[in-house]
C-alpha cells in the first residue's frame, strides 16, 4: 500500500508511532526461510529419517494455546508426509508443571519413542536433554523463549533467539517456530496442510501476545483470512458456540474469545480437550469439544474474578513495591497468570502471582515495556528451581520458604531494569481527533488497514473532547455501557471491567474520552456494529473535578 493511499488518520497514527515506511509495515514480507536458524537443517534431516524408517515420533507441546497449536501444526504436517506413528504429549500443569520433565521423557522412551520434538518449551531443559541422550532418544527442541546462559544439549535446538543465530524473524511465537520447521520439512508438499497450519499459527501468535510486526503480522493476517473463509472444524465450532460471526473475526476476537476457551482446558485441568479440538476434522466431535471448553471457560472466568479480587486487595498495600509479588495456597496455578495481567493493567507495575502447593510455589509474571521480566527473573535464579519466558511474560517455580527472599531480589532486579525509578503508568494517545471525522464510515473503513492489531501494534487510542453521553448503565457484573453523541453520530460505548465507575459517569453530561474503535464481538443483531471501547475519561475542563477511569482490561476476561 503506497503512503499516498493512506487516510490522513492512519498516516498520522503510523507517523506518531515512528513508522516511516507504512507500506513495509502494513504489507510485510512472508515468513523468512533463509538464512535458516541454527540446527534447523539437523532437525529436518532427523525427522525425514524417522519418517522413512517408520520410527515413533512424539510431539511434546506446552499446555497453552501456543504449545497446543504448534503441536497441531507438526502433527498435521507429519501425517501429510506419511509418518506412520505420530504421538503427542502435553504435560499436566498441576501434576507436572511447565515444559519437559524427566519422568515424561523416561516414560515416552519406555514406550518406544526414539524422536521427541518439543514445541514452545525446552530451551532451559538442560537436565532433561541429558536424560534423553542417556536413554538414546533424539530430542529436538523448538522454542521461542529467552535462552538462559547455559543452553541444553539436545540433538537439535531450534530457537531464533539463540545468541549468534542468523535467522531474521526473532519474535516468532512457539507455533511460529513450529510453522517454520513444518515448512522446511515438507517443502513443496507443505501445500497440503499450509492453510490449516496458517490458521493455527495465527491463533497462537495472537494468544501468546508476541509483537504483531513483520513475519508475525504476515502470519496473523494470512491465517485470519483463512479462518474466516474456511475454518478448521475446531475453530468453526468454537466460533458458533461462543456466538462469533465467521467472516468478521479479527485478532481481537482471538485474544478475547477463541484463545481463552482453548487456554481454559490447560488452566483448570488437562489440555487434551484443546489439543483434540485443533486436531479433529470431524464437525460432530468439534461441537462436543467446543461445548466442553465453554463450560471450562465459564469456570475459569469465575475463578479469575475470585483470585483477582483477592490479589487486588493485597496490591493496594504494596504501594512502595517496584513489583507486586503475592502468593496463596488457594489460588489455582492456571489462574495466577491472568491475575498478574490484571494487576499490571490496574497498577502499572510488573506483577508476580504465585500458587502454593505444599512446599513449592508456581508463579507467573507479567510486565511493563520498561522491564524485561525474563531477564529480571534470571537475576533471581539462585532462589528459583526453574524459570523461563520472554520480555513481557514469564513463569517460575520456587520453594515456598524462599518466596520472601525472591520478593526482595525481584524487587531489586525490576527497579534496576527500570533505571532506578518506576515509571508512572500512562495511556499513550495516538491522536486527538474531531468526533465527526473519526466516526465517519470512510475513516472507520480506512482504519482496518492497521489490522491485525494487538501486541506491538495496538488498536489506535484516540482522544475526543467534550462529547455528550447518555444511558450510562452497568453491563453484566463488572462492565459499563453508555451511548456517546459524536457530531451527527450516536454510538455505543463500553468499558470492560469498570462497572464501579457507573455512578461517576452518570453525574456528567459531557466528557473527554480516550478510547479505541471496536465492533460488536458477537453475531446476531449486534454483530459488527461499531462501538467505542473506553480506556479513560474525565470531566470537561471548567466543569466538575475530573473523574478518572483506569485502563480497561486487555486479554482474557
Amino acid at each position: 500500500m503506497a503512503t499516498t493511499e493512506l487516510s490522513p488518520v492512519v498516516a498520522a497514527v503510523l507517523a506518531g508511532r515512528g513508522i516511516h515506511d507504512p507500506a513495509r509495515f502494513l504489507d510485510p514480507a512472508p515468513l523468512a526461510l533463509t538464512p535458516a536458524p541454527l540446527d534447523l537443517a539437523r532437525a529436518v534431516d532427523r525427522l525425514r529419517a524417522a519418517i522413512g524408517a517408520r520410527e515413533p515420533i512424539v510431539v511434546y507441546g506446552d499446555y497453552d494455546v501456543d504449545g497446543i497449536a504448534g503441536t497441531a501444526i507438526l502433527v498435521r504436517t507429519l501425517h501429510s508426509l506419511g509418518a506412520q506413528d505420530v504421538r503427542t504429549y502435553i504435560p499436566n500443569r498441576y501434576e507436572e508443571g511447565y515444559g519437559l520433565n524427566d519422568a515424561a521423557i523416561r516414560s515416552l522412551a519406555a514406550e518406544g519413542a526414539r524422536v521427541i520434538v518439543s514445541v514452545d518449551c525446552g530451551v532451559t531443559a538442560v537436565r532433561e536433554a541429558r536424560v534423553a541422550r542417556e536413554l538414546g532418544v533424539d530430542l529436538i527442541v523448538t522454542d521461542h523463549h529467552h535462552p538462559p546462559r547455559t543452553l541444553p544439549e539436545p540433538y537439535a535446538l531450534v530457537n531464533p533467539r539463540r545468541k549468534g543465530d542468523p535467522y531474521p524473524d526473532k519474535e516468532l511465537a512457539g507455533a511460529g517456530v513450529a510453522f517454520l520447521l513444518a515448512t522446511t520439512l515438507a517443502r513443496e508438499r507443505f501445500d497440503a496442510v499450509r492453510d490449516d497450519c496458517l490458521q493455527l499459527a495465527a491463533v497462537a501468535t495472537v494468544a501468546d501476545v508476541v509483537p504483531l510486526r513483520g513475519a508475525n503480522r504476515w502470519l496473523v493476517r494470512e491465517g485470519l483470512a483463512l479462518l474466516n473463509r474456511a475454518p478448521l472444524a475446531g475453530f468453526r465450532a468454537i466460533a458458533k458456540r461462543s456466538g462469533l460471526r465467521l467472516g468478521g473475526i479479527e485478532a481481537y476476537h482471538i485474544g478475547f474469545v477463541i484463545g481463552p476457551r482453548l487456554n481454559a482446558a490447560g488452566r483448570l485441568a488437562d489440555a487434551i480437550e484443546a489439543l483434540r479440538i485443533v486436531l479433529t476434522d470431524d464437525e460432530a466431535e468439534a461441537k462436543e469439544l467446543a461445548d466442553a471448553l465453554e463450560i471450562r471457560n465459564e469456570e475459569r472466568q469465575r475463578l479469575t474474578r475470585e483470585v483477582v479480587s483477592a490479589a487486588r486487595e493485597r496490591a493496594l498495600a504494596l504501594s512502595d513495591a517496584a513489583v507486586l509479588v503475592m502468593s496463596d495456597a488457594a489460588w489455582p496455578a492456571g489462574i495466577v497468570g491472568l491475575a498478574a495481567s490484571r494487576l499490571v493493567e490496574e497498577f502499572g507495575r510488573p506483577a508476580a502471582v504465585i500458587s502454593i502447593d505444599g512446599l513449592e510455589g508456581k508463579g507467573s509474571c507479567r510486565s511493563i515495556p520498561e522491564v524485561h521480566i525474563a531477564e529480571a527473573l534470571a537475576a533471581c535464579s539462585a532462589v528459583l528451581t526453574r524459570h523461563g519466558g520472554h520480555a513481557m511474560a514469564a513463569g517460575f517455580s520456587v520453594a515456598a520458604d524462599r518466596i520472601e527472599e525472591l520478593t526482595t531480589l525481584l524487587d531489586r532486579a525490576v527497579l534496576t531494569a527500570a533505571g532506578g525509578q518506576m515509571p508512572e503508568p500512562t495511556l499513550r494517545i495516538d491522536l486527538e481527533v474531531d468526533s465527526e471525522e473519526l466516526i465517519h464510515p470512510t475513516t472507520i473503513q480506512a482504519l482496518k488497514a492497521l489490522e491485525p492489531t494487538g501486541a506491538g501494534n495496538p488498536r489506535p487510542l484516540f482522544l475526543i473532547r467534550g462529547v455528550a453521553i447518555r444511558d450510562v448503565r452497568r453491563m453484566g457484573e463488572d462492565h459499563l455501557r453508555c451511548k456517546v453523541r459524536a457530531g451527527r453520530w450516536t454510538v455505543d460505548a463500553v468499558a470492560y471491567g469498570k462497572g464501579q465507575a457507573v455512578e461517576a459517569a452518570q453525574s456528567e453530561e459531557r466528557l473527554d474520552l480516550v478510547f479505541t474503535l471496536g465492533s460488536g464481538m458477537f453475531g446476531g443483531e449486534r454483530g459488527g456494529i461499531l462501538q467505542l471501547e473506553l480506556r479513560d475519561f474525565q470531566s470537561v475542563p471548567g466543569g466538575p473535578e475530573a473523574t478518572p477511569l483506569a485502563s480497561a482490561s486487555a486479554g482474557e476476561t
